[in-house]
C-alpha cells in the first residue's frame, strides 16, 4: 500500500472519528445538548462507522494505533507502514482536536478537569461520582481489556466473509458498546491517537495543569501503553483461537 494512500485514508478517517466523538463529549459537557452516556456512545459509534467508510478503500481504516500494532503483529502490514499509520492517525486526531477547540472556545466558561475531558481522558471519569477505587493499575487493566475486546472483535468481523459488507457498522457498534460499559471508569480510550493528539491541544490552550499532571504517568500508561498491549493481545488471541476456524 502506498504511503500517500495510508496518509490520506488515515488522516481523513481519524479526523472524522475524533471530531465526531470528542464533539459529542463537548455537546454533553459544554452545551448540555445530550445528557446520557448512551448518546455519547452512539455518536462514537457513528464516528467509527463514517470514518471507516471514508478510509477503508484508501488505507484499510485502522484509525487507531492499537489496531495498527495488531495488524503488524499479524504481519498484515510492514514495520515501515506501521509508522506511517501512526503519524497519519496522530495528524488526523490533532487536526480534529484543534478545529473542535476553535469551534467551542468562546463557550468554555471554566478550564477545569471536567472540560478537559472533552479532549484527553482521565481516570476515574470526572463526570461520574464514587469511583475513587479506580486506581492506576485498575485503569490500566480496564483499558487493556477494552482494547483487547475491540481488536479481537475486529479480527472476527473482518474474517467472516458473509458479514464483511457489514463490518464498518459492526465495528462501530462494538466500539459503542464497549464505551458504554467502560467509560464510567476510564472514559474508555482504546485509541492512543484519539487521546494524545487532542490532549496536546488541551495542554496548549488552558488545561496544562491537568493534561500531563492529574494522573501522573497515567496518560502514558493507561491511555497509550495499555491500548497498545491490548491490541497485541487481541491479535495473538485471535491467531491462537479462531484464525483457522472462521471464514
Amino acid at each position: 500500500m502506498s504511503t500517500k494512500r495510508i496518509f490520506t485514508g488515515e488522516i481523513i478517517g481519524t479526523f472524522i472519528l475524533v471530531f465526531i466523538g470528542c464533539g459529542s463529549v463537548s455537546l454533553a459537557i459544554i452545551y448540555e445538548i445530550i445528557n446520557s452516556l448512551f448518546e455519547v456512545a452512539l455518536f462514537w459509534t457513528l464516528g467509527v462507522i463514517l470514518g471507516i467508510y471514508c478510509s477503508s478503500k484508501l488505507s484499510g481504516a485502522h484509525l487507531n494505533p492499537a489496531v495498527s500494532i495488531a495488524m503488524l503483529t499479524e504481519k498484515k502490514i510492514k514495520l515501515s507502514e506501521f509508522f506511517y499509520y501512526l503519524i497519519a492517525q496522530f495528524i488526523g486526531a490533532l487536526i480534529a482536536g484543534f478545529i473542535l477547540f476553535k469551534l467551542i472556545k468562546n463557550d468554555i466558561e471554566v478550564y477545569d478537569l471536567k472540560t478537559a475531558c472533552i479532549f484527553g481522558e482521565y481516570f476515574p471519569n470526572p463526570t461520574f461520582e464514587n469511583l475513587d477505587w479506580v486506581s492506576l493499575p485498575i485503569a490500566c487493566f480496564i483499558e487493556i481489556l477494552a482494547t483487547f475486546s475491540l481488536v479481537y472483535l475486529i479480527f472476527i468481523i473482518t474474517n467472516i466473509s458473509k458479514i464483511k459488507k457489514l463490518s464498518p457498522t459492526l465495528i462501530g457498534l462494538s466500539v459503542g458498546i464497549i464505551i458504554y460499559v467502560v467509560a464510567p471508569y476510564t472514559q474508555c480510550c482504546m485509541n492512543p491517537a484519539r487521546d494524545i493528539a487532542p490532549r496536546i491541544i488541551a495542554h496548549l490552550n488552558g488545561w496544562e495543569q491537568f493534561t500531563f499532571n492529574h494522573n501522573g504517568i497515567g496518560w502514558l500508561v493507561v491511555y497509550i501503553l495499555a491500548p497498545l498491549i491490548g491490541g497485541v493481545l487481541g491479535a495473538l488471541t485471535f491467531k491462537l483461537t479462531l484464525k483457522n476456524r472462521i471464514s
